[in-house]
């Protein structure tokens, strides 16, 4: 792996561009979450989730992306991808976005610090900061392009839980699969959660992912080198 080139088995990212790089929140999300049918990356930066749910047999991928810079990046790491032609990037305002159709499967690592100091760097503030990209206004608007039988996946801190589940419930959408993702065997909490969202009877459990176990490698095996 370079500074502005990170090789993966079947593709290879270029994040320079990119305020957030390509890091383990985005590899394991884009390794978990449903991926079938058509699929929405939002927030793509620099494309790596929608990648990767292209390479794991999704139908099309359209990618959001608010920043020119990540755009433009994320579009030319897609052409140069085996599935160029089944991608499409749009440099747009998730909540602004209006695309023809909905959606099997909607998949963000979405900006989720509320508070604090903004990054001095305007395009990494966006991708760290929510600013109006507010879990309820998020689940709003995947609500409104959600396929019947879809779902909404995300990863976020593991203090944001109960936010992000109420704003789902607002929408008629409940939690399918709830995991922890511990980075130290001994946490007593998990560093980030993996939600998933539907419209079905709420099933999730409490599960675990511990970063270095078999389970974890299994995982995203299909995709590191």
């Amino acid at each position: 792996m370079g500074d502005r080139i990170f090789r993966f088995k079947q593709f290879s990212v270029s994040h320079a561009a990119s305020a957030m790089k390509v890091g383990m929140d985005g590899v394991t999300l884009g390794a978990w979450a449903r991926c079938s049918g058509r699929v929405l990356d939002v927030g793509a930066g620099c494309g790596l989730i929608g990648l990767m749910a292209a390479q794991r047999g999704a139908s099309a991928v359209d990618m959001v992306e608010l920043d020119p810079a990540a755009a433009r990046e994320a579009a030319e790491n897609a052409a140069r991808s085996p599935w160029g032609g089944n991608i499409a990037v749009y440099c747009a305002d998730f909540l602004e976005f209006n695309p023809v159709g909905k959606y099997e499967c909607i998949i963000s690592n979405p900006p989720f610090f509320a508070t604090g100091e903004l990054a001095p760097d305007r395009a990494r503030a966006i991708a760290r900061h929510q600013g109006l990209l507010t879990p309820r206004a998020f689940m709003a608007k995947a609500s409104e392009l959600l396929a019947p039988g879809g779902a909404v996946s995300v990863i976020i801190p593991s203090d944001l839980c109960s936010d992000w589940e109420f704003a789902a419930r607002l929408v008629g959408l409940n939690p399918s699969r709830r995991v922890g993702l511990f980075t130290r065997l001994r946490a007593l909490e998990p560093r980030r959660i993996l939600l998933e969202f539907s419209a079905g009877t709420e099933v999730a459990e409490d599960t675990r992912l511990y970063i270095q176990s078999v389970d974890y490698r299994s995982l995203v095996n299909d995709f590191y080198l």
